[in-house]
């Protein structure tokens, strides 16, 4: 049960941290004008989908895995989950705010939406790696023993 849970739980992670790198990385593209601000908010309304499904799966795999709360790392890594989940909501907002601005070009935008958007995305990345080398300790420590 142990290794088919870990098999769905990284299935998830690469779904849904996937979906997040490749909608961050676009964003990357449009500030660069490589992209359009269409474009881009396209991508990011799709990836949603992918984003969420692997973050329900993370967190239902997650729970089968059996997790040691009382150790602070584990706990450090629900805390990182938590900031996950409360700024995937708030990119979803800085979203549709970038939605409704008229302007096509990211550098032309409010510089407050630029500020808050980059915060957010560093703060995800940061979250998402941070959780993922936690798992990654806490999944080896199990092995070995």
């Amino acid at each position: 049960m142990y290794k088919g849970m870990l098999f769905v739980h990284l299935l998830s992670l690469v779904i849904a941290y996937g979906s997040v790198m490749f909608v961050d990385f676009y964003g990357l593209l449009w500030a660069l004008n490589k992209k359009t601000k269409t474009k881009m908010i396209e991508v990011s309304t799709t990836a949603q989908v992918l984003i969420w499904s692997g973050l329900a799966g993370l967190l239902v795999s997650g729970k089968f895995l059996l997790p040691n709360m009382s150790k602070p790392l584990t706990q450090l890594k629900m805390f990182l989950v938590l900031i996950i989940i409360c700024n995937g909501v708030n990119l979803h907002l800085v979203q549709k705010a970038m939605q409704s601005e008229k302007l096509e070009q990211f550098w032309q935008l409010p510089k407050k939406l630029i500020f808050w958007s980059i915060v957010s995305i560093t703060l995800s990345q940061l979250a998402w790696l941070g959780a993922c080398i936690i798992g990654f300790i806490n999944t080896s420590s199990h092995l070995v023993k």
